[in-house]
């Protein structure tokens, strides 16, 4: 399908901090987990977290999205195009109710060991009980069909600045690129995704050309 340049908005989709302190690369941790740390099992990302409290969606890897079962009803019923699902591994799931800390001040109440961000959940027993109690954790899989260049024109120091060719996008509401890394949704997306999941998601214009 080819669009006419400037019908189509697009974003990159990101993720949106749920902790108001921030809590820099701590928080990171705590709210999205890790899965480039080990690698897939049986063709399933490898997920390490605390628990029993996972965000709807969730960003614990290079260009991963993970979503729990109630999330991935939402989408697979809300209409949007193309994607599909992957189950994930509950590889080390560590029990910390971090949510229950106070989210406000600007460093977090406990820090893990050695001060690595890491440690919240590396050298602790996986606990089926809490990965049982997370329920079902999906991989949003997404084919790469439109073109996507992403580029730093100011220097390194610059936000990224990400352009999609509209005229190789094929009307799928959710995409990936193989040029560059990262999810792409439409404005129609965009909409669905701040409806649901306002909380934990942000969004970055890309430039339609």
């Amino acid at each position: 399908m080819n669009i006419a340049q400037g019908q189509e908005r697009f974003f990159k989709l990101s993720s949106r901090s749920m902790i108001p302190g921030g809590w820099g690369d701590y928080g990171e941790i705590l709210q999205h987990g890790m899965t480039a740390h080990s690698r897939r099992i049986d063709g399933k990302l490898a997920l390490e977290r605390t628990g029993p409290f996972i965000p709807p969606i969730t960003f614990p890897g290079i260009g991963d999205v993970l979503l729990t079962e109630e999330a991935r009803s939402h989408l697979a019923s809300s209409g949007l195009k193309e994607f599909t699902f992957q189950p994930v591994e509950k590889k080390l799931i560590v029990r910390l109710r971090w949510e229950q800390w106070d989210l406000t001040t600007p460093n977090p109440p406990v820090h893990p060991e050695q001060g690595e961000p890491e440690n919240y959940i590396l050298g602790h027993e996986h606990c089926p009980d809490i990965a049982a109690a997370m329920g079902d954790i999906w991989e949003l899989v997404v084919p790469k069909t439109a073109h996507v260049t992403a580029s730093r024109p100011g220097g390194f120091r610059t936000p990224w600045e990400c352009r999609v060719d509209s005229s190789t996008w094929n009307g799928d509401d959710i995409f990936r690129s193989a040029a560059a890394g990262g999810i792409y949704i439409t404005e129609h997306a965009r909409d669905f995704f701040l409806q649901h999941f306002e909380e934990c998601v942000g969004f970055e214009e890309c430039l339609a050309v």
